[in-house]
């Protein structure tokens, strides 16, 4: 082939390159306006595309003004790093590892969630799923296609919808009088330490039923609404002396369980006597002379839940029937 040969075809690959330059602006112009016209109600952000072998990511603008960037300040080939540097630290390892997996022929199709920094610092979450549409004979990746939604707004209202769930269900486990646990939960919370220690845990739990004196006479001499106030009171001084760990709950009118795990019964002893001298101390808007009685026992061996509460209630009636407002263990 003779020079001028060479420079006619070298002429003619140069007028083919700028047509399939135009071509693909076109192209991609085009997918641009359908992803906007069919997708934008569910934050499509547009198809993205990936040569495997230079590196190169072609995509819809919007994944990157959605980042606070644009199009003037995009390089002019934007590679698969421009994005993964900016992934939120947390989110890296495992996004990597899914994309790893799918280059690999691991998994079927490259599907995940993750949060990616703005030009200002903070994070949105995208949602992005492709495949490799191209590979060479051995397997190896070429090219690789896929879509990527912005997910920001139904992240932050699950969030948002998780965390009311969660004070939902603490609430529902809560007496409303005094925000400890009801009945069903405070025994829900000892079975689950008597079952602990009857699978072998090397734990020992102690509880303690606490009974304010004469609650019934306080009632009549100043009204139930004063009853109230000497329960919330009580409720108040048991949580204020409770551990880390330990649990209390109003379990029927005047009346408290409070359980204390890995607390012998000479230490839940002490802590009830703490409890019940400082009710007995406290200031009420009534002249009232208000006590309490409280029955301690430590779990035995191979005792159930109602053998280890019989044994504390049987202790608080020993105190009732000998002059109240005591401990006893």
């Amino acid at each position: 082939m003779t020079e001028k040969d060479s420079q006619k075809e070298l002429e003619a690959l140069k007028v083919e390159l700028e047509s399939i330059k135009r071509l693909n602006k076109e192209l991609l112009n085009l997918q641009e306006e359908q992803d906007s016209l069919d997708f934008a109600w569910s934050g499509n952000l547009g198809h993205w595309f990936w040569d495997f072998e230079i590196n190169r990511v072609t995509f819809n603008p919007m994944k990157a003004i959605a980042l606070g960037y644009s199009k003037e300040e995009l390089p002019e080939y934007v590679d698969f790093q421009f994005f993964t540097d900016r992934l939120h630290p947390d989110d890296y390892d495992r996004v990597m590892d899914a994309m790893r997996d799918h280059l690999s022929n691991k998994s079927p199709v490259w599907e995940v969630r993750y949060r990616i920094k703005t030009k200002t610092g903070s994070y949105r979450t995208y949602y992005d799923r492709g495949k490799v549409t191209k590979r060479t004979e051995q397997g190896a990746p070429l090219f690789l296609s896929g879509i990527v939604f912005d997910v920001t707004d139904y992240e932050d209202e699950r969030r948002r919808l998780l965390e009311e769930n969660k004070e939902w269900a603490i609430q529902s486990k809560k007496d409303s009088l005094t925000g400890l646990y009801n009945r069903a939960n405070i025994l829900f919370e000892l079975g689950k330490l008597v079952n602990d220690s009857q699978m072998g845990a090397k734990q020992t739990v102690s509880i303690g039923l606490l009974d304010i004196d004469n609650l019934n006479h306080q009632n009549s001499l100043f009204g139930p609404l004063f009853g109230d106030e000497v329960i919330k009171k009580a409720a108040q001084i048991i949580e204020d002396n409770l551990r880390a760990g330990d649990t209390a709950g109003n379990f029927e009118g005047g009346k408290f369980m409070i359980v204390l795990p890995d607390t012998s019964k000479a230490d839940a002893h002490a802590l009830s006597e703490d409890i019940r001298n400082q009710l007995s101390l406290a200031d009420f808007s009534e002249p009232a002379e208000v006590t309490s009685s409280i029955g301690v026992a430590q779990y035995e061996p191979k005792e159930t839940v109602s053998q280890l509460f019989n044994r504390a209630d049987r202790m608080l009636f020993k105190v009732k029937s000998s002059g109240k407002n005591q401990v006893q263990s």
